[in-house]
């Protein structure tokens, strides 16, 4: 909760509050070193579409750029093929850079599985990225 706060609270992050994120707690995967947390993302499986969904993909500030954004990204593609996606997707309002350097092309909402399309949020003009994974 640490990590995620204060990026819910400048709006960069959907607010999920603790309830939700102990309701979830099993999608979630970690980076923890001596029993700190500095990383996390979540995991969102739509099997239907043989898509999933990345969220609430965090590196603490004092860990960017050592590439666990990136251990984080290639777990969480692990996952998402085991699962069964053959696609997965991210919604971002600050970040779409760092996606496309990593295979991520733009999408529509159209592209989004329809449970997911049904719960967009086009207040937060959000951008959405899609990955095919192989």
């Amino acid at each position: 909760m640490q990590l995620i706060d204060p990026l819910e609270q400048d709006g960069t992050l959907v607010s999920r509050g603790r309830a939700s994120v102990e309701r979830d707690v099993e999608n979630f995967s970690v980076l923890e070193h001596d029993g700190v947390i500095y990383g996390c993302a979540t995991l969102h499986e739509y099997p239907a579409e043989k898509m999933a969904e990345m969220a609430c993909l965090i590196v603490h500030s004092e860990w960017q750029g050592a590439g666990e954004g990136e251990l984080l990204l290639r777990h969480m593609e692990s996952r998402a093929r085991a699962a069964g996606a053959n696609r997965m997707f991210v919604l971002t309002t600050r970040t779409s850079h760092w996606f496309m350097k990593r295979g991520f092309v733009q999408g529509g909402v159209t592209d989004l599985p329809k449970e997911r399309r049904s719960a967009y949020d086009r207040s937060r003009n959000s951008q959405i990225f899609i990955k095919r994974l192989v």
